[in-house]
């Protein structure tokens, strides 16, 4: 029974002390694991190394952009004091139009992630279609917050345009 007992703590000892260690940080397991995909899979069984996010590659292929000439940049013309309703989509999305809407989708997601605060912050330098639009593609929580941190005013005025069918 005493022998029992002695491998017992002699092997807690053993796998004890570098779990420990490694789940400190002392023991560098990320590095330990960069290059075998079956020790870095045991390490996060583990808990020592953080969940893997799945990511999905798009095997569609964009056509390369050629690179166009750029006229020299002027300061924007200044913006009207009202502004006015939106226009009506068109029927059908032209293919232009597609690739805008999942490039104004993207930042969308950008600005979800973001703390409310920080987003109001940039946003308030944008005109309101722009806000609504990239407001239309988030979720509701984020765009509550975001709402709530703006001048009542704008808030207001977005919150209409916002109830209007697209």
């Amino acid at each position: 029974m005493k022998r029992l007992l002695l491998i017992l703590i002699l092997l807690l000892v053993l796998l004890g002390v570098p779990y420990g260690l490694a789940k400190m940080g002392i023991i560098p397991v990320t590095k330990l694991t960069a290059k075998n995909p079956s020790m870095a899979k045991i390490a996060r069984s583990m808990g020592l190394l953080p969940p893997q996010k799945n990511v999905q590659a798009s095997t569609k292929q964009e056509p390369e952009a050629k690179p166009a000439e750029q006229p020299p940049l002027s300061p924007p013309p200044p913006r009207p004091a009202q502004r006015t309703a939106l226009p009506a989509p068109s029927a059908s999305p032209t293919p232009a139009q597609d690739n805008g809407s999942r490039q104004v989708g993207w930042v969308a997601k950008v600005y979800e992630n973001m703390e409310p605060e920080e987003a109001v912050r940039i946003l308030e330098s944008m005109n309101d279609r722009e806000v609504i639009a990239l407001l239309r593609r988030m979720k509701q929580r984020q765009v509550a917050a975001i709402l709530a941190l703006m001048p009542p005013d704008r808030a207001a005025r977005l919150s209409r345009a916002l109830m209007i069918q697209q």
